[in-house]
Formats: structure tokens, sequence, C-alpha cells
């Protein structure tokens, strides 16, 4: 059996480590070697949830599991302070794709992977499916929408956002991500970053369309943006901004910004080539999530794993395979996408889920043991019985324990 993989994202490297891993022939297309990938624009600012991790360590890939920094609490905060600090029972990291696609890219290469770089690869997807038994598209937003029907979207995009690379912003005690909710504006996050130049704090900017956060996400050279960001930062982030050193603040490079929008997508995952092989669309050529609840990297590694568990399961990858990874995927997926679109757009119990985790640390630790387990949070979050019932338990069991 020979599977073709386009792309070297954490979905495609995901299933071509797993493949490699279980001697399954496999050839990576891509129109990037190692080298430039590296010396690429920031593409996002990724928290890898312990899911992830543990994925990375059946595959030998775990580079970084003695990360000097890594993040074992949410902050919650909204006004002047940190109101409150949920604990995360497994740590999260953040890495520089820039660092770790290139790594895991080798690492796969070193395994006997095989690798084809091409210009325009994502548009000779069916040209090299007759190469191989089935053809997994991993990236290539144009080659999605061609291949794979839009399953359902947003008409339009529902932050803005701007994500950078920081020297100057100070740590949180205990370290985590920080999470600043700013009401009709949006939501500001920073974590601890591993860069090319050692540890840095990544900041990300969710702009609601149209608020006063938006301007930041929209302008187009990085000539005062320091100033524009502390600005912004002091309005609605202020405990964010009090751990800023003014004397040091400064993006890190000119490419560490990232300016754009993402409009949430699903794809249908399958399509019929011409040569009658299939092909199956994975990561972010299949499903798009606003990163808003950090869920799109880490979704992406899931299905890139589950694609390969089935491939090695089965003998024959007929119609009940494809129809065994079509349900696989969406189980993971589904409630992925609908966590983030309840933050998106949260109803009024989840807008009173959030106020009450930032006056009370039990609720916060609560609800910070769910945010790497979008299956958990959702059924905490899916209609204001399953809140109120989960916000009753959790004052149950504290009380208990008291």
């Amino acid at each position: 059996m020979s599977i073709g993989i386009v792309g070297t994202g954490i979905s495609g490297l995901t299933l071509a480590l797993h493949l490699r891993q279980h001697g399954t022939e496999t050839t990576v297309y891509s129109e990037h070697a190692a080298g430039d990938l590296r010396g690429s624009r920031l593409s996002n600012a990724v928290a890898r949830s312990a899911a992830t991790q543990a994925r990375e360590r059946a595959l030998g890939v775990d580079h970084w599991a003695d990360a000097t920094h890594q993040m074992r609490a949410l902050h919650l905060h909204a006004g002047d302070a940190i109101q409150v600090t949920g604990r995360l029972p497994d740590p999260m990291t953040a890495i520089d794709f820039r660092i770790y696609l290139p790594r895991l890219l080798e690492d796969y290469l070193r395994r006997g992977g095989k690798l084809v770089i091409a210009a325009g690869a994502a548009e000779q997807v069916t040209a090299w499916s007759e190469r191989h038994e089935l053809m997994v598209v991993a990236s290539g937003r144009d080659t999605a929408d061609r291949l794979f029907p839009r399953d359902g979207a947003h008409a339009a995009p529902q932050r803005r956002i701007a994500a950078g690379l920081y020297r100057g912003i100070a740590s949180p005690e205990p370290e985590g991500i920080v999470y600043a909710l700013a009401p009709g504006a949006g939501e500001i996050f920073t974590m601890p970053f591993l860069t090319f130049e050692g540890w840095v704090s990544a900041l990300l900017v969710e702009a609601i369309p149209g608020g006063p956060l938006e301007p930041i996400t929209r302008a187009r050279s990085t000539e005062g943006h320091e100033a524009d960001l502390l600005a912004q930062l002091e309005r609605f982030a202020p405990a964010i901004a009090a751990r800023v050193d003014r004397g040091r603040f400064a993006l890190t490079r000119k490419q560490d910004l990232l300016r754009g929008a993402v409009t949430p997508t699903a794809r249908t995952p399958w399509a019929r080539l011409e040569t009658g092989r299939y092909a199956l669309a994975i990561g972010d050529a299949w499903a798009t999530n606003d990163p808003l609840v950090a869920q799109g990297a880490n979704l992406a590694s899931a299905t890139g794993w589950i694609v390969g568990e089935a491939i090695c399961e089965h003998a024959v990858l007929d119609e009940l395979f494809r129809r065994d990874v079509e349900a696989r995927m969406w189980a993971a997926a589904q409630p992925a996408i609908d966590v983030t679109n309840a933050f998106l757009a949260p109803p009024p119990h989840v807008v009173e889920l959030l106020e009450v985790a930032t006056r009370d640390a039990r609720v916060a630790d609560a609800l910070a043991a769910r945010f790497g387990r979008p299956a958990e949070l959702w059924r905490t979050i899916a209609t204001p019985e399953r809140t109120a019932a989960f916000l009753a338990g959790t004052r149950e069991v504290a009380g208990q324990r008291a």
C-alpha cells in the first residue's frame, strides 16, 4: 500500500510519521523543503495540548518534552487585574512552527519517508493519485475549495487577528496562558513561546470586526506597531500591560507579525478523482477553526493520527474505510467546532460561565481542566442546563473537599 500526502503541516506530518512507524510506504508532496519552512513568515501561534504532546511521544518526536516554559495555568481576567487562575492538569507548550515542522519533516525523512518538492504541488493531486492507493490533502486552500465542497461555513470571519512575537512581556505566576476578555472589542492572549532566539511571548489579538481593536489587525506596516499595541493593552488588557517592560517591548522580527482573518469552514472530506482513486482532506484543508480557543492545530494533529490508525486497521481502502474515517474525523472535530463557535458568539449561559470563572477559582480550575479536551468542554457549555449542572457540581465537590 502506498499513500500520497500533500502538505507539511502538523496534520500531514503526523499522518506521515504514523504510517512510517507502521511500515506503510508514503510520499509527502510539498512546495517547500525544511529550510524554506524555517525562513517563512509567522503563520500561527499554537499552544499544543496534552493530547497532541501524547501523540508526539507515541511517534518518538517529543523533542520538546523538557521545555523550560510549560503552561500550567489559564489566567482569566477582565479589567484592571487577573481575577482568577485556573490550573491546567496537564501542561501545554508553544513552539514556533518554523522550528517544529522542519524538525518533524527531518524525522520523517530519516525514517525512510519520501519527499517530492514541486511547485504548485497541491494542483497535481489527480496526476499523483495514479501512484498511490490514496491521496491525502493536508494543505492548499485553492485545491481544497476545488476538490472538497464546503459543508458549512460562516459567511465572513468572526474575528480579525493580529498575532506577534515580542520581547519585554513578563510571564505571570504560575506560568500559563493569559486570556483577557474585552466585551464588545474581542479577546487578547499571551503565552510563552519558543522561537529561534529562545523564549519570548506570543501575543494574539482577536478583534471583533468593526470594534475598537480591529484597526491594529489591518495596519499595513510594522511602523508604530508596538506603541499602538501597548495603547490597546492599556485600554483592554491592563493586567497584560502591567507586565510590559516599556524599555524592551518590541517585535522580535518584522516577519514575526501575522495580520489577517480566518473564516471558520468545514468541507466534505472525500473527493473521487478522475483516475478513479480518492482524495481525503484533513487538517486545515478539511476544517478551519478560528484560533480563539486553540483548537485548530490540535484538531489537525488529531485528524492526522485518526487517519493513520484507520489506514493501518483496514486492509482495503474501500467504501467501508471511507465511511469509518469520516465518522472518526467528525467525532473529533464536531466538539472542537462547536466549542469555537460558542466562544465566538457566546450565548448568555456561556457569558455567565466566564463571568463566574473570573470570580470563583473552583470554577476556573474545572473549566481549565476541560480547555484541552473539546468534547468535555462542549458537554459543559452545550446548553444552559448543562452549564448550570456543571456549576452546581463544581461547587458541591469543592464544598465536600472543604
